[in-house]
């Protein structure tokens, strides 16, 4: 058997036995390119990878040669040659070391000719933690903490901020879990902790909500156990009067009352009086209010109960709250038993003052031109409640431009109407969703294009904007004869409580309760 010459080296590219073999003749190959041999690893470059590689090796070269001179030019100017004159200084004696003239240096020992003493691990510094609450003795012997959440990133680094050790925060979160959302704390929550003699941790409290907090305790077998616990709170109908000098705002705030009562009066009698343009000075007011405590100290105003209003050009109003039987939640009626509020609220939120009334010519605030104000703006505080105006399905509900976040509802008749600037949407309030009057769908706020928390409440018919004020003011219905005398009883309670009330103090007398 005759022997095979050696194959020619494989080309990159190609496979052994194709075409494309080195050696290939163009007419076997042909004229198409894809049947050219690729070039192997020993093939001449082409001339413009040779000058490539040309300008890349002299451009090395200059960069090496560059290096060069900034390395003499340091020498020399590191030097104590001098260029300046002819004459040259004498050289100083070089006097040698003392261990040199008396005799060589002791040698180290052996252990020590290569030994290298280990480099320290240099820690970033970290900011001093805070100081510590300071504790107070109780009773019973417990040292007692008290701090605030205050600007801590997370629960646990509030927890250690506080005096927690680690191992005590993770057993603290362990408990909390499922009874405390850490996302939601607050700078002004307090968290307050005992610790026996033995500086063991007995329990720890976090007070988040006014009415409620967390407590954490021990159980039998020494784990750490969570539970919400509600505090009481102490209720009690105080009925206040005022006379208007400058405002119905002043006077309520004059009163000893929360000046967001003044959206009761108006959204009661809104239908009756615009307080805007017919409060007078001399009229007068009563109310009947639930003042809410916890142990003993003022929290807030709760359930207005009754209302009474008496003006030069108002007349005199009355209003009772009432709850019939068989509905899920109590209006505003007259003496006469009818709501006060008919199928639409005119004003959807309680509020402050009216910052912009409906006005097709408006001069807009940041655009600096006219520009149509199709709605009313109801200024209020950030987080005040937004209710539907009447019953009716959402449409839109999330951020929509210049409105920020808003929330569209159709109702009957070809009504719309929009809520814009909201702080936040209600959860469940979307798209396609039915809602009935008074339901609570988002609250106030100042997104998109707003120079402060309000809510901007537009009415809509048949495509073409309509101001609220002077469209939704319709009667309301009558109770139903069966709870007609239930309802006057409760009014006569309420009657003789408000009438109670007494006069506005003179200045300079404080007022009780």
């Amino acid at each position: 058997m005759a022997e095979r010459e050696p194959s020619a080296p494989p080309t990159l590219g190609g496979a052994a036995g194709s075409r494309d073999e080195p050696g290939a003749s163009a007419s076997e190959g042909g004229s198409d390119p894809l049947s050219r041999p690729l070039p192997s690893v020993d093939m001449p470059l082409l001339r413009g990878q040779v000058r490539a590689e040309r300008a890349k090796r002299l451009a090395l070269g200059i960069a090496l040669g560059v290096g060069a001179l900034g390395a003499l030019a340091f020498a020399i100017l590191g030097s104590d040659l001098s260029f300046g004159g002819d004459e040259e200084e004498p050289e100083a004696p070089i006097e040698e070391p003392a261990a040199l003239a008396t005799g060589p240096l002791e040698p180290l020992p052996e252990d020590a000719l290569f030994a290298e003493e280990p480099l320290e691990a240099v820690e970033p510094e970290e900011p001093p933690p805070p100081p510590e609450p300071e504790p107070v003795e109780s009773e019973d012997g417990l040292q007692r903490f008290e701090t605030q959440f205050g600007d801590a990133l997370g629960f646990r680094p509030a927890l250690v901020a506080a005096g927690l050790s680690s191992n005590e925060c993770a057993d603290v979160e362990q408990a909390l879990d499922g009874v405390l959302d850490f996302r939601r704390c607050r700078p002004e929550d307090r968290i307050v902790y005992e610790r026996d003699p033995a500086g063991e941790l007995v329990g720890l409290e976090y007070h988040d909500e006014a009415t409620s907090y967390v407590v954490v305790q021990r159980d039998d077998e020494g784990a750490l156990e969570a539970e919400r616990v509600e505090r009481e709170l102490e209720t009690q109908r105080v009925a206040r009067s005022g006379v208007v000098r400058t405002s119905l705002g002043d006077a309520i705030e004059n009163a000893g009352l929360g000046r967001t009562l003044v959206g009761v009066f108006v959204e009661v009698f809104d239908g009756k009086v615009n307080f805007s343009t017919q409060a007078r000075a001399g009229d007068r007011f009563r109310v009947l209010v639930e003042e809410e405590r916890l142990e003993g100290e003022f929290l807030r105003w709760g359930q207005v109960h009754a209302l009474e209003y008496t003006g030069q050009r108002a007349g005199e109003l009355r209003a009772f709250w009432f709850h019939p039987r068989g509905q899920e939640r109590g209006n505003w009626y007259d003496e006469t038993g009818r709501e006060l509020r008919g199928s639409w609220l005119r004003v959807p939120c309680r509020y402050d003052r009216i910052s912009s009334p409906f006005d097709p010519r408006r001069m807009h605030p940041i655009l600096r031109r006219i520009h149509p104000h199709n709605g009313v703006d109801f200024a209020a505080s950030t987080g005040t409640p937004v209710w539907a105006a009447a019953d009716g399905t959402v449409t839109w509900a999330g951020p929509k431009g210049a409105n920020g976040n808003l929330v569209s509802i159709r109702h009957e008749g070809g009504y719309m109407t929009h809520y814009a600037h909201l702080h936040r949407i209600q959860r469940g309030i979307r798209r396609g969703v039915r809602v009935d009057q008074r339901q609570l769908i988002g609250a106030v706020g100042t997104t998109g294009r707003s120079t402060g928390p309000h809510l901007h409440f537009g009415l809509k018919r048949n495509g073409r904007f309509l101001d609220p004020m002077e469209v939704l003011n319709g009667p309301g219905r009558m109770l139903p004869a069966g709870q007609l005398g239930r309802f006057r009883r409760r009014m006569r309670e309420l009657r003789a409580e408000l009438e109670a009330a007494g006069e506005e103090p003179a200045e300079g007398e404080e007022r009780g309760g």
